[in-house]
């Protein structure tokens, strides 16, 4: 897909808006951006994560962060991602504290280069505007200026709707597996509902379907996570996991 024409600006000044939302890994920081000309203003999503490890008391709090990460055992999904430089592998292997700052780094510049493969296949993504590779990957802001897209658990959908949502869901789903790539921990929590469109978010433990080992068995409880949740609704279509997963591949 071509690249958004709001971002067409060159010269523009960011402010801070402050935290929209906390996870487990990361906060989402609403970042308002406005062409120095004053023509355009737009609302963009930076996704921070947080420091695994600090170094003093209140570091957390200059930084802007409630609380440390809390990652998960996340080697089934870095499996597929070669760290190149060999101390930083024996960090990893170790988990010392620089160990825990590579796995930090390297699920920041993960994301934003999945976002950008997602959206560059037809998938309705955020946008990746940009990343430090480090610690945040700024992207598209959806909602306005009253409030965040409501995820898709949240939505509250009547039966038109939720069929469109399931039928953009399962194109979403072939469109990724096409591209070679698995969510990996796809659920009603991980897609949002917005202007009638179902937008796919939080891509760090997304994995390349051919490169892992685990990538279809990871595709497969993707699959059957979205069909329980849209069966429970009323789509029949989404009763038999099995069926659909055979349909995407």
């Amino acid at each position: 897909m071509p690249r958004p024409e709001w971002l067409l600006v060159d010269d523009y000044v960011d402010e801070d808006l402050g935290t929209l939302k906390t996870g487990k890994e990361a906060e989402i920081r609403l970042v308002e951006r406005t062409s120095l000309d004053g023509a355009h203003r737009h609302l963009l999503a930076d996704k921070r994560y947080r420091p695994k490890t600090v170094s003093h008391k209140g570091e957390l709090e200059e930084l802007g962060f409630a609380k440390a990460a809390t990652f998960r055992n996340d080697v089934a999904y870095r499996e597929s991602r070669a760290i190149r430089n060999s101390r930083d592998r024996r960090a990893v292997a170790k988990m010392t504290n620089r160990g825990r700052e590579v796995v930090r780094a390297d699920w920041v510049g993960h994301e934003h280069d999945v976002l950008l493969a997602l959206w560059e296949a037809g998938v309705t993504v955020p946008y990746p505007v940009g990343t430090d590779r480090q610690t945040s990957v700024l992207q598209q802001y959806l909602g306005d200026d009253d409030g965040a897209a409501p995820r898709l658990a949240q939505a509250r959908l009547g039966p038109a709707a939720l069929r469109e949502a399931w039928e953009q869901m399962v194109d979403a789903l072939r469109t990724m597996t096409a591209a070679g790539w698995v969510h990996a921990d796809l659920s009603a929590y991980n897609l949002l509902w917005w202007e009638e469109q179902l937008w796919v978010i939080d891509v760090p433990q997304a994995v390349d379907i051919h490169a892992s080992t685990n990538g279809y068995e990871l595709l497969h409880r993707d699959v059957t996570n979205v069909c329980r949740w849209f069966a429970g609704k009323g789509v029949t279509e989404a009763g038999d996991p099995d069926q659909v997963f055979g349909e995407i591949l």
